[in-house]
């Protein structure tokens, strides 16, 4: 049986797991500065997490943005990467946000990811940027 993807809030006691994996992930492994790896979105973001033996292996964050909906810090504990893992959380947000009547689903992928969201629709619009010292692609995934 695979893992359930759960949604949860900034207060949830599952919240402080998806942090550490975060920063596992992005702070410790890919040098993004601690100070903003957690941001103003976070608290009023809807959180999803998934589970195995009560760890939180994989984490994602869905914000409102414009008439579209955001996917942020899309992370998966290394010993768990190439599980398809990632590919559920963001199946999970294409679901949400067609459920939702969103426009799109909007993301700043790391330029290296972008494969990996272009097998789930999404296409780079605009330039290539800098994020925390990574470069980045805007990417969108129109819905409907």
């Amino acid at each position: 049986m695979s893992p359930e993807i759960l949604p949860i809030r900034s207060d949830s006691p599952l919240y402080a797991g998806a942090l550490r994996l975060r920063h596992e992930v992005f702070v410790v492994e890919q040098a993004v500065p601690a100070d903003i790896e957690v941001d103003e979105l976070d608290e009023g973001a809807q959180h999803y997490v998934v589970l195995e033996g009560g760890e939180v292996v994989a984490t994602m964050r869905i914000v409102p943005y414009e008439d579209a909906l955001k996917v942020g810090r899309v992370a998966v504990r290394k010993d768990r990467r190439g599980a398809g893992l990632g590919r559920r959380l963001l199946e999970e947000a294409i679901r949400i946000a067609a459920a939702q009547g969103a426009r799109a689903l909007v993301l700043n992928a790391q330029v290296a990811a972008a494969p990996f969201y272009r097998k789930l629709g999404f296409v780079e619009e605009g330039p290539i940027f800098d994020e925390a010292g990574i470069p980045h692609t805007r990417m969108v995934r129109v819905m409907g």
